[in-house]
């Protein structure tokens, strides 16, 4: 039976690019593709492929549920670099993607989808869904799918979930405000539900409190990942606090829209005002001034995620527990020393 380790010894290339050939991935040379797809055919690897299929029970497809509250969709940074490098793992190793759609998700729920599909596996990426109670959820997790989330806190038999390092993130954000002088820090959270946005509060809080500073509850806001609400958090705390000097926000999304609202109030950034964000989007970076961030490793987080869950499908016996990747402050132009 054909494999795509036949294909490329024929065709002279890697294993791997036969792979991403296979599954139209754009960055293969377009005469190269035409060569190994057409060694596939004249080799019959697609119907050997589905043969295979049958054989083993196993369809080589992943099912992907993403979304965020604001419907982003691909266009969504922090999506985009978790999901290329979870396609192009799971293409390596022979694994097709399949996307549900918000449409799909509304017709039945993920366990119903996943098994008319006949998935081998499931990745969810999925913002909001951290404490609230989700009965989909639920039934995914004991349905013996193999499932993997991202910062979604999923544990069972057959499922599992990967995370940056929230809390540590938030205490070197916090921390690096202090070392600068910086005793007035407000903070803008994500929402009240996502196991995220608490990790990233309860950061925040321990590094005030380990600096000596108390907690001011008032300096607390969320910005629900909104534009809107983000502004009104900026300028709810502008108004309450007119000697604070820094601002932690849960986002990059978020801090970029403090800045422009700091901005907009007459602030200097950071001249004025320090400001820290959490992600590092590719945004985060582009602007003018360069937001200081905590850097979540997308890419590995994405990596990581479907080597667990290929490892899930593979191994009937394996328990799964969370992997945890560590963050790193990136230190731009929007963090000054304090002079008030």
């Amino acid at each position: 039976m054909t494999s795509i380790k036949d294909i490329a010894k024929r065709a002279g290339v890697s294993v791997s690019t036969v792979s991403r050939a296979l599954n139209n991935y754009q960055d293969v040379n377009p005469q190269t593709r035409e060569k190994i797809i057409q060694l596939a055919r004249e080799l019959n690897y697609f119907a050997n492929a589905a043969a295979k299929s049958l054989v083993q029970k196993r369809s080589y497809t992943i099912g992907v549920f993403f979304g965020d509250q604001m419907n982003s969709g691909f266009d969504h940074p922090f999506f985009l670099e978790v999901i290329s490098a979870v396609r192009e793992v799971a293409g390596n190793a022979g694994y097709d993607l399949l996307i549900f759609t918000n449409s799909n998700k509304n017709r039945a729920t993920y366990t119903t989808l996943c098994r008319e599909r006949g998935v081998d596996g499931v990745f969810l990426i999925l913002t909001g869904e951290g404490k609230k109670k989700n009965e989909q959820l639920v039934e995914l997790q004991e349905s013996g799918i193999p499932c993997v989330a991202i910062d979604l806190p999923l544990e069972g038999e057959r499922c599992s979930y990967v995370e940056s390092n929230n809390y540590l993130g938030a205490k070197k954000a916090v921390n690096y405000l202090l070392g600068l002088g910086h005793k007035k820090i407000a903070f803008i959270g994500g929402d009240e539900i996502g196991k995220l946005s608490f990790d990233r509060l309860y950061g925040y809080k321990a590094g005030l409190s380990e600096g000596g500073i108390e907690i001011d509850s008032d300096l607390v806001n969320l910005g629900y990942f909104s534009e809107e609400k983000t502004k009104e958090a900026t300028k709810t705390v502008l108004n309450k606090h007119k000697d604070i000097t820094a601002f932690f926000v849960a986002s990059d999304s978020m801090a970029l829209v403090v800045i422009e609202t700091l901005i907009e109030n007459g602030y200097r950034v950071p001249e004025d005002i320090s400001v820290i964000g959490f992600d590092d989007i590719k945004e985060a970076s582009q602007h003018k001034p360069a937001l200081t961030t905590v850097r979540q490793s997308k890419y590995v987080m994405g990596s990581e995620a479907i080597h667990l869950l290929m490892k899930i499908i593979d191994e009937a016996t394996y328990r799964p527990y969370p992997v945890v990747v560590p963050c790193e402050l990136i230190i731009r132009e929007t963090t000054a020393p304090c002079k008030k």
